[in-house]
């Protein structure tokens, strides 16, 4: 384990012993979700992590914090989808966008997120109806967040809808979205954003270039 990891880890861990010692559930709620956001990012914690995040949500929950409650699960989801248990993943990012749905007062990035990731894994089981209907609402939600949206966002949206476009043979539709994709790439400095919305425009132009092809 790196020394500098091993640091962080401990320090979080001590935060969480204080605040049980002073038996302060607000500051246990909020040292609990940040050791589970370290001891989330190596998989020989992840079983750790979904324990400390199991715990955070339950005391969230009882605390009358629907909101941290969401973020809570939706993170248990999201190691889940790492361990590549799918279904699992599924149920959590359901009942995390659940909750946001029931108490959500305004639109926020972390709402938008919540709304991405089931459409992720629901594209990953094969439920393209209900992914592009939820990428649909991601994209609203991400143009929503502040001055200019949130590009990753934006893009990463718009080039999955363009790609359900194209597989539905809706070029005009596929091209719309593509363009709303590039836009938002140029705004973005993340270098996989640039590559998946080419990858896609590639495979458009392809089909533009020869109406058998079956990409």
């Amino acid at each position: 384990m790196p020394e500098e990891f091993r640091r962080r880890l401990e320090q979080a861990r001590s935060r969480v012993a204080a605040a049980r010692a002073d038996q302060d559930p607000h500051r246990l709620a909020q040292a609990l979700r940040e050791l589970a956001n370290v001891e989330r990012r190596p998989p020989f914690l992840y079983e750790a992590a979904l324990g400390t995040l199991t715990e955070a949500a339950t005391l969230c929950r009882d605390l009358g914090q629907p909101l941290d409650e969401a973020w809570c699960i939706r993170h248990i989801g999201i190691i889940r989808e790492y361990q590549h248990r799918l279904d699992d993943a599924e149920k959590a990012y359901d009942e995390a966008l659940a909750i946001y749905r029931g108490h959500a007062a305004a639109n926020s990035l972390d709402y938008a997120n919540t709304v991405r990731y089931p459409a992720v894994v629901k594209n990953r089981l094969g439920k393209r109806e209900e992914a592009a209907r939820l990428w649909q609402e991601a994209y609203d939600r991400y143009a929503q967040v502040g001055p200019g949206g949130q590009p990753e966002g934006l893009a990463e949206a718009a080039v999955w809808l363009a790609t359900f476009a194209i597989e539905a043979d809706r070029r005009d539709l596929a091209q719309q979205w593509l363009q709303r994709a590039t836009e938002a790439a140029v705004a973005s400095a993340d270098p996989e954003t640039h590559i998946f919305v080419a990858s896609v425009a590639a495979r458009l132009q392809s089909r533009n270039g020869d109406p058998s092809s079956p990409e």
